[in-house]
């Protein structure tokens, strides 16, 4: 690629941006990548419209942000590329099959939240889109919790949060967690306001792998976390990806929730591949 500058359209908000003039299938240079990258941190979520990618170039430019990390669920992974994870809805004929595969995904949700290090970020493409529905929204977790009370914001400063890959199952009404799993990845605690490594901002760390407050009453905390999901989730928050052909979305877990729309099932084609760079301890 000869044009080393890329084109930024954010969002009205600032939370999302497109950007242009970039070619995620060859190798894009080192001054596109750090503007693309850059542009990652300022604006959390990022589309690439027309893109190109097969699983080779969708992996190869995902581990350009470091390393990358399987998933606990074996059966999503990609044969020949296990960093690589599949999520669809069709059969082996290519039909669709009327099941949305993980239905945690439905839910809002930071990736991998339930270890020790969750991730950093993911990138995501879609060779099969839905029609209609099937968008993926995200919210903006940094301005939820600068919205808040001073008082209470420094109060929730204190709190841990228990993340935990079988409740989270449970409470998506997905298949239960197997026992290599519970063993690979046990309960883990992690503030409850997390603060951004590279930029220091703070935001709300929840979602559905989230469990309960560690030292509070179960259901008092339960419905703490609830109560926070939903102020974080308002419309204010959000930005929608309404999907096209093409597409590459990717996103920063560290500051983000983010979960699917629904969909028909049943007639609508949905596959998405998925990548996602290994993360750090949440501080």
């Amino acid at each position: 690629m000869a044009n080393l500058e890329i084109e930024v359209r954010a969002e009205g908000s600032g939370f999302g941006a497109e950007i242009g003039a970039v070619d995620l299938a060859a190798e894009v240079p080192e001054e596109a990548f750090q503007a693309i990258r850059a542009a990652m941190i300022r604006h959390k979520v990022l589309v690439f419209r027309d893109q190109h990618l097969d699983d080779d170039s969708h992996l190869a430019f995902a581990q350009r942000f470091g390393p990358l990390e399987g998933h606990i669920n074996r059966a999503t992974r990609h044969d020949a590329l296990p960093k690589i994870q599949i999520f669809g809805n069709v059969d082996q004929s290519g039909n669709p099959t009327g099941v949305h595969p993980e239905r945690g995904t439905l839910v809002w949700h930071s990736d991998k939240s339930y270890v020790a290090t969750p991730s950093m970020f993911t990138v995501l493409r879609s060779p099969s889109v839905a029609r209609q529905g099937g968008n993926t929204l995200f919210a903006d977790m940094e301005r939820a919790y600068a919205d808040l009370d001073e008082d209470r914001a420094q109060a929730l400063g204190n709190l841990r949060v228990v993340h935990d890959w079988k409740r989270s199952r449970e409470k998506s009404n997905e298949r239960p967690a197997t026992a290599e799993e519970i063993a690979a990845a046990p309960p883990v605690e992690h503030p409850l306001v997390r603060t951004h490594p590279e930029t220091g901002a703070k935001a709300l760390y929840l979602g559905n792998h989230a469990s309960h407050i560690a030292g509070m009453d179960r259901a008092e905390g339960e419905a703490l976390i609830a109560e926070l999901e939903r102020h974080g989730t308002q419309a204010k928050y959000i930005y929608c990806h309404r999907w096209r052909d093409n597409d590459v979305l990717m996103w920063d877990n560290r500051c983000t929730v983010h979960c699917v729309t629904t969909y028909d099932a049943a007639k609508e084609r949905r596959i998405v591949h998925r990548a996602v760079v290994q993360g750090d301890r949440p501080f």
